[in-house]
């Protein structure tokens, strides 16, 4: 019986307001259905037994009417408008209500209180204002009660009614109100859903197309590509690297950083490098070179990192670099034996010029003394290039090293100006220097290898200055730094080719260069001596103004002194 109840709750109306009352309306009947039918069988129960009284049949016809009466507009109820139903509900509890006692009772006694029941109830199921309405209703049947029973009615309790009215309005006018506000939150809050529903669909499809293309590009390049995790674990690795590696899918994929440095394949002395470089949390601006069984492989590493800045792991680059490390080691080969070979005879040449301008094998005209000091100025140069090619392949090949050992400061320029006074002197440059006074007495260092910085930065100052001056000297800079400066009026270095002119076989003015000759490794050797002692080069230089090359390097003071 309670299903067939509740097929009649199948009314779904489009406004929610009305839905409620609906649902509201149909729970009220129900339950008083439900209520009927207990007193029917409570009163058949009670008669059956014989414990029956006069009331007891009284309350079982009235059970039973009710219980018709219930289900009756339960079943209209799905026919007619919820308005309407309500309407006739709310009147059938008035009669009922009226009916309920004695009049004078009803109208001036104790049960003056039920009428209380359809006006607080007709607020719920009809509209707010509809409350006035039984309240007025169930004034006027206290007052026609009291009229046909000669009594007065209790007026106090008849505005009682409408304060109940009232309050039942304000209440059902809120709870009205604060679910219209309720509605339009959950009508926002669903088309937002909708909205980061969409979005999300939109980002997750442009993630798995995105996915799609980077797994793409990461197994067609050439170069080996392995994902580490935060933790070191290989979580992403391409085709390239197990053909570089030569080793299975399997044994790649998931390794750690560890476990790759300690494979056999790799050289055991570069097995700290590889570490280093694949652990870093920094930014890997360089490439590392390592041995990997036959092959050398090149090896550059970055991080990866969310869109709030977390570290998320590291990409390791894999290039094969063995060609190019085998025409490298050639290369560094061939000019260290050429540079031995050409040095040679041109020393020897050299020497046999000497002879010649000292008249050692006989007096020479003035043609002929013009003749031999273009040999010695020729050959010089020419083996300056030597030595600066030498100076290179050696610096490239690992095998140049820095003899660290006491010195003095004004010694070293006194050296340079021996040097340098006549080639400045040629071109009517004056070339001076000056010494710090607060640098010490005795440093330790390569002298010849500082010897060499200043005369190579000298020479380039001279080759670009026509006019004006060149001047070096040596000073402290700090502390724990001491400097060597070299400074010139010359032409001066253009601002888009200052970060080029330590490059090696650069040069500026190829027009001057071609002038003056060279082959623009003065300056690349220039800093890579100051970085194997443990110092830097800075230039700062104006067009038409000239140039100002700074050598700083780490000042070690000698407590020793040289016995001659």
């Amino acid at each position: 019986m309670i299903k067939k109840f509740t097929d009649f709750l199948k009314l779904t109306p489009n406004d929610p307001d009305e839905s409620r009352r609906t649902k509201l309306l149909h729970t009220l009947m129900l339950g008083m259905s439900l209520l009927a039918l207990l007193v029917v069988i409570l009163s058949a129960t009670a008669i059956l037994l014989n414990f029956s009284k006069l009331e007891d049949v009284a309350l079982l016809i009235y059970g039973c009417v009710a219980f018709i009466v219930m289900n009756g507009l339960i079943f209209l109820l799905s026919k007619w408008s919820a308005k309407t139903a309500a309407w006739v509900f709310l009147l059938i509890i008035n009669l009922v209500l009226a009916a309920s006692d004695t009049p004078d009772k009803v109208g001036n006694g104790s049960s003056m209180f039920v009428f209380a029941i359809p006006i607080a109830t007709a607020a719920l199921l009809l509209s707010p204002a509809s409350s006035f309405v039984f309240a007025a209703l169930s004034s006027a049947i206290v007052v026609v009660l009291g009229i046909n029973g000669n009594f007065v009615p209790n007026y106090p309790t008849l505005v009682g009614f409408f304060v109940l009215a009232l309050v039942s309005w304000l209440s059902a006018q809120g709870l009205q109100n604060a679910l219209k506000e309720l509605r339009a939150t959950n009508a926002n809050l669903d088309r937002l859903v909708q909205e980061r529903t969409k979005e999300l669909a939109k980002a997750l499809s442009r993630e798995r197309i995105e996915a799609g293309r980077s797994k793409a590009i990461l197994e067609s390049i050439a170069d080996g590509v392995i994902v580490f995790d935060i933790h070191g674990k290989a979580i992403e690795i391409n085709p390239a690297i197990v053909r570089l590696l030569e080793l299975p899918f399997e044994q790649v994929h998931g390794t750690t950083i560890d476990e790759l440095t300690r494979s056999k394949a790799l050289d055991s002395r570069n097995r700290g490098i590889l570490a280093g470089l694949l652990s870093s949390t920094g930014q890997q601006l360089t490439s590392y070179r390592v041995l990997w069984e036959r092959k050398t492989l090149s090896v550059s590493s970055s991080q990866v990192f969310d869109t709030e800045g977390t570290r998320m792991g590291t990409v390791a680059v894999f290039r094969d670099f063995t060609r190019e490390a085998e025409v490298e080691k050639m290369k560094n080969t061939f000019l260290a034996m050429v540079s031995h070979e050409l040095r040679t005879p041109l020393n020897a040449i050299l020497g046999y010029a000497e002879m010649l301008k000292e008249t050692i094998y006989g007096p020479i005209n003035e043609k002929q003394a013009r003749t031999t000091e273009r040999i010695m100025s020729n050959s010089r140069r020419l083996l300056d290039i030597v030595s600066d090619l030498l100076d290179q392949a050696q610096m490239e090949a690992g095998k140049l090293t820095i003899m660290a050992r006491p010195f003095k400061p004004v010694e070293l320029l006194d050296n340079v100006h021996g040097v340098m006074d006549k080639i400045a002197a040629d071109k009517d440059l004056a070339l001076t220097s000056g010494l710090d006074p607060e640098l010490p007495e005795w440093l330790t260092g390569d002298q010849a290898r500082l010897q060499q910085i200043l005369i190579n930065l000298i020479n380039n100052s001279i080759k670009f200055t026509k006019t004006g001056s060149v001047h070096f000297r040596a000073y402290r800079r700090d502390k724990k730094r001491w400097a060597l400066e070299v400074r010139d009026t010359g032409i001066g270095i253009p601002a888009d080719e200052i970060a080029l002119v330590f490059e090696s076989f650069h040069q500026v003015d190829s027009t001057t260069s071609r002038e003056h000759g060279g082959f623009g490794l003065g300056l690349s050797i220039v800093k890579q001596l100051a970085n194997l002692m443990g110092g830097e080069v800075n230039v700062s230089s104006q067009l038409e103004k000239g140039s100002a090359f700074t050598v700083v390097l780490p000042m070690v003071v000698s407590r020793r002194r040289i016995t001659k």
